[in-house]
């Protein structure tokens, strides 16, 4: 009964924050709402436009952060990867973490049991990030960057390395999308 209250509740949240009444599974051992959506377009290395229910949403990778446009070519590296990654008609499942406060859908995106960010974060491409969001923690991105670091895989490869995105966003004091 619980537990039927707790996916029930799952739902209407993930209505609430989609903006819409969307038929969702609670998949597997996982507490975060999750449905099957269509990749339409990568916007970036950490940002995909999918189609839910015949409507194209931006969903932001959670707990990631790629390189900002202005930091080439890892800002293109990471666009290529998540691309390589989730062509064009790739039917994924959306795992809800959260929307963020430029009105995207943050969220995990698995190709069956396989998270996508993993590689990105493994191969050096983009950076494991919690953030503002704080819903990271079943996740073991952390663990990830720590051995990209090790290997010196990707960005992590530049001598002295590059700046963190989310250091230039906060330095400009403009109000720029992570």
């Amino acid at each position: 009964m619980a537990s039927t209250r707790k996916a029930v509740g799952h739902s209407m949240l993930l209505g609430l924050l989609m903006g819409s009444a969307l038929p969702i599974a609670v998949v597997g051992e996982t507490t975060h709402p999750s449905q099957v959506v269509t990749v339409l377009k990568v916007n970036n290395g950490q940002e995909v436009l999918v189609d839910i229910n015949g409507e194209g949403r931006a969903v932001r990778l959670a707990c990631i952060q790629a390189p900002l446009q202005q930091q080439q070519p890892w800002s293109a590296q990471a666009k290529s990867a998540l691309s390589k990654a989730l062509p064009q008609g790739s039917a994924v499942q959306m795992e809800l973490r959260a929307r963020d406060v430029y009105g995207r859908v943050v969220a995990r995106l698995l190709k069956g049991k396989t998270d996508i960010a993993s590689p990105l974060i493994s191969s050096g491409q983009v950076f494991a990030y919690d953030g503002y969001l704080g819903r990271c923690d079943d996740l073991n991105y952390q663990k990830l960057q720590s051995e990209a670091q090790l290997r010196k895989a990707g960005l992590w490869a530049v001598q002295g390395g590059i700046a963190r995105p989310w250091d230039l966003i906060e330095a400009s004091g403009e109000q720029q999308e992570p």
